[in-house]
């Protein structure tokens, strides 16, 4: 069944049988070529096959089969084409323009169309990578996230977020599980179709290639015939804004576009699942926050799930699950943004004083106040965060800065943390992370 399979008029049950075996588990390219029962004029359909059965005839011994195919320009629900041999007379159709006598129908099995029953679209239970010599590079790692929600992966450089990735999708040796829409990352012909990958580099890609040319040379690989290829990677050409740079050498793209070009590849096969390493490394603000437009774009019209590596926490506040990983610790928090800011003290609210200027003494200063936790300093802003009501510990503090003649430009009693704050306080140890099941 991995072959392409012809019918030409011969063997009908067995032809019926082959194809409905292929449709229970893959999507199938179908193309008929023939002519029209209404006026013999010649016909080429081609488009998705949605159903296959055998039909009586009376002049026609095994009788004649009819195909369901959804052409690739169709709207709304799949027209029925009968298929029949050209030589032969059929009885009358109720829709003659719709009856095809053909003279070759090719089917193409092209992906896997349904994923076993699952909760969790995708999910690792103590994943675990080691290397020789005995070395963990992640250890126990469980985590999972429903189908149509992001993920965003943070942590230290050597902390075993993209080698997570690679065990995710069984590009390296693992034990533990780890499964992508219900299937064993480790079962990886099979489970292949359900994932995209985008390296974070692009050097993959087939520079001299247009976009939409890797588009088909990448997704020849899952056998979805070109027509199709060419067909979505318009589309998605198009949802990312670099239609028009269709005929254009990859390598003649900017560096934002390169990436949604490599999203674009990725998003080719309809995957489950689209993960990312470090989508937005090496962009400039502007165009970070244009490529998270897109990615929400895509998870919200197209209803995938995805997972992104980040370096910037902040790009975490987009997704509704976080996983936080630490060198030599492997995961050490998991949750939804609000819920793992709500671990730190006063559940994420803190005291914030604005500086009229960086003073170094400052935080020092804060440090030493009865009653507060911890503080945390980006430029002249800082928070103060403590387990006591805040606008006492605010007054302690505008009080102590004064007296050491720091000058305040604003006081905010109840400053919210971002996951900045939540980043830096468990990397310096402030608090402790929490993994939610």
């Amino acid at each position: 069944l991995d072959d392409d399979l012809y019918y030409d008029g011969r063997d009908l049950q067995q032809a019926v049988k082959d194809l409905e075996k292929v449709r229970q588990s893959r999507q199938v390219s179908c193309t008929v070529w023939g002519r029209r029962a209404s006026d013999k004029l010649p016909i080429l359909i081609r488009g998705n096959l949605v159903g296959a059965s055998l039909k009586p005839a009376p002049i026609l011994p095994e009788g004649f089969l009819e195909v369901r195919v959804e052409p690739e320009d169709s709207v709304g629900d799949p027209k029925i084409f009968t298929i029949a041999q050209p030589q032969l007379l059929i009885g009358p159709s109720s829709n003659p323009n719709l009856t095809i006598l053909a003279d070759k129908v090719y089917v193409q099995p092209f992906a896997w169309k349904e994923a076993p029953a699952y909760r969790d679209v995708l999910s690792t239970r103590n994943l675990t990578v080691t290397v020789r010599g005995g070395k963990k590079l992640i250890e126990n790692v469980s985590f999972s996230i429903q189908e149509g929600e992001m993920l965003a992966i943070i942590g230290e450089s050597g902390a075993g977020k993209t080698t997570t990735i690679k065990a995710l999708i069984g590009d390296i040796p693992s034990t533990g599980v780890a499964r992508i829409a219900g299937i064993d990352s480790k079962q990886t012909s099979k489970v292949r179709h359900f994932f995209g990958y985008c390296p974070q580099d692009l050097n993959y890609m087939y520079e001299t290639f247009t976009p939409l040319e890797n588009i088909i040379a990448f997704g020849k690989q899952y056998n979805i015939p070109e027509w199709q290829l060419i067909q979505r990677g318009k589309a998605l050409l198009r949802d990312f804004d670099i239609l028009e740079k269709g005929n254009n050498a990859t390598r003649e793209l900017s560096g934002g576009q390169q990436r949604r070009a490599s999203i674009a590849i990725a998003l080719a096969h309809r995957p489950k699942v689209l993960l990312m390493d470090e989508p937005t490394s090496g962009l400039d603000p502007d165009n970070r926050s244009e490529l998270w437009n897109y990615l929400t774009y895509i998870n919200q019209e197209y209803g995938t799930s995805i997972v992104v590596i980040t370096h910037y926490p902040s790009e975490a506040e987009f997704c509704d699950k976080v996983a936080v990983f630490m060198r030599g610790k492997s995961l050490v928090a998991f949750g939804t943004p609000a819920s793992l800011k709500e671990t730190m003290p006063s559940r994420g609210f803190s005291v914030g004083i604005v500086l009229e200027e960086v003073d170094p003494r400052a935080r020092k200063v804060l440090e030493s106040i009865t009653g507060v936790r911890f503080v945390l300093q980006r430029g002249e802003l800082l928070k103060i965060f403590t387990d006591e009501p805040l606008q006492i510990i605010a007054e302690r503090c505008a009080t102590a800065l004064k007296d050491k003649k720091i000058a305040i430009k604003i006081v905010k009693t109840k400053a919210v943390a971002d996951m900045v704050d939540y980043y830096i306080a468990i990397a310096r140890g402030l608090i402790t992370g929490k993994i939610e099941k």
